[in-house]
């Protein structure tokens, strides 16, 4: 028989942040610094970023558009295309793609309203998950009810000021990418295990 080295880990190993001594999740890290990085470039490029946005957007939509106007006359005459709706639908995505393309504030209101909205839900659910960290004595519930309630006040700021867009979608980024940085690291004890 061969002597294979057999390492026992505690459960506490588990999770991270808070194991003392553990080592940095370089990949989660890196991934926070990133979102930092563009969060702050949202913030004070806000006018570029959401042109950048609403270009892209409304290129993949007309694209959408040509390609379902493409599908709808290549089977227009099949039992599965037998109705006019298709091409409707693939004329009036074209058209919406162009709107934004020549409208480009409309389109950065209406998905500030539905980001805002998302924000608004998120922040609850991590409220939510805040009180039960809180329950047990787990250390991040701190953290994660200050982001939970930051991005609940982010969420309904963007619903009334939807121009503001590039500059909330920045302090969203921001809130979270501080979010991936505290948890890459080991930084003292954490007791999440006692959830399970």
């Amino acid at each position: 028989m061969s002597n294979i080295p057999i390492e026992l880990m505690d459960s506490r190993d588990e999770f991270r942040p808070g194991r003392s001594g553990g080592s940095v999740n370089w990949m989660q890290l890196l991934s926070g610094v990133l979102l930092l990085v563009f969060g702050l470039v949202c913030v004070f490029c806000p006018l570029e970023v959401l042109m950048g946005f609403n270009v892209l957007a409304a290129v993949l939509i007309v694209v959408s558009g040509v390609i379902n106007l493409m599908s709808y006359f290549r089977s227009r005459n099949t039992l599965f295309e037998q109705s006019g709706w298709s091409f409707f639908f693939a004329i009036m995505l074209m058209v919406f793609g162009v709107v934004l393309l020549f409208f480009p504030m409309l389109g950065v209101a209406f998905i500030g309203w539905i980001l805002g909205l998302g924000a608004v839900l998120f922040g609850v659910v991590q409220l939510v998950v805040a009180r039960r960290f809180f329950a047990v004595g787990a250390g991040m519930g701190g953290l994660l009810g200050i982001s939970g309630a930051a991005e609940v006040i982010l969420g309904i700021l963007l619903c009334i000021w939807p121009a503001y867009l590039g500059i909330f979608i920045g302090l969203f980024a921001c809130v979270h990418a501080v979010d991936m940085i505290v948890f890459s690291l080991p930084i003292g004890r954490d007791r999440t295990n006692t959830l399970w």
